[in-house]
């Protein structure tokens, strides 16, 4: 691929980075593939080693490819690929995985639901419900963007720090509070710039929206959220 070499474009590094994440993202390397050298990307890219060990600066640091001393760089890069089994928080998805998340954005509200919260959640629109905004990062990035939208069937605390990690654990621990059931609705959008803010991504990247809805027994609506995940980051099997 030809760079950018007019005035005002971005750095060469910046370029070459971009092309080799796309490169990696869409497959033409994967997990365990030997990437290629600094030699063979300075003829391909027609730059200089410094230019090229800048990009590749970036990709290790953001947890695409490691370079092993004596072995070479090697690609580490890998869609989380959640498989849809039973209703599980993000936090134990990722353990599934053994990859430690860590909650960067957290937001507990106690709202007025809107038409369509209200009728999601079964309660008329007078009635209270907690409105909880996370963003849930995997190896210093964005992985997920959530708004949970939880019927007040006990009182919650609004301090943040309860919900740092699993919502289902702490409402289960402290609460007794056991999801009985969900039923999930996923679908390919175009973020929002709300969404492309909390995950930090361009109006270009197509997300993964997925809309849960949990029950409690009794088959009472206890839940409802809707999950926004990056397309490049994120894919989820279906076992038929």
């Amino acid at each position: 691929m030809i760079l950018n070499r007019e005035k005002g474009a971005p750095p060469l590094y910046s370029q070459v980075e971009t092309i080799l994440r796309t490169d990696i993202e869409h497959g033409k390397y994967n997990k365990g593939d030997s990437f290629p050298t600094e030699n063979m990307l300075m003829e391909e890219y027609q730059v200089s080693r410094v230019t090229i060990r800048q990009a590749m600066t970036a990709l290790s640091q953001a947890g695409y490819i490691m370079s092993r001393r004596g072995i070479g760089t090697e690609v580490t890069y890998e869609k989380i690929d959640e498989h849809m089994k039973s209703v599980i928080s993000f936090t134990d998805e990722m353990k599934q995985h053994n990859i430690t998340m860590n909650t960067s954005y957290c937001k507990m509200e106690k709202i007025t639901p809107s038409t369509r919260v209200a009728m999601a959640l079964e309660i008329p629109k007078t009635d209270f419900c907690y409105r909880l905004t996370r963003v849930r990062n995997v190896q210093g990035s964005p992985l997920v963007y959530t708004i949970t939208y939880l019927k007040c069937v006990v009182e919650l605390p609004l301090d943040e720090k309860y919900y740092m990690k699993s919502l289902y654990k702490f409402l289960k621990d402290t609460y007794q509070i056991v999801i009985e059931k969900g039923k999930d609705t996923l679908e390919a959008a175009l973020p929002s710039e709300e969404v492309q803010a909390f995950l930090e991504i361009g109006p270009a990247m197509p997300v993964f929206k997925r809309v849960r809805k949990t029950y409690l027994p009794e088959n009472e609506v206890f839940e409802y959220s809707i999950c926004y995940y990056p397309g490049n980051r994120y894919k989820y099997t279906v076992d038929l």
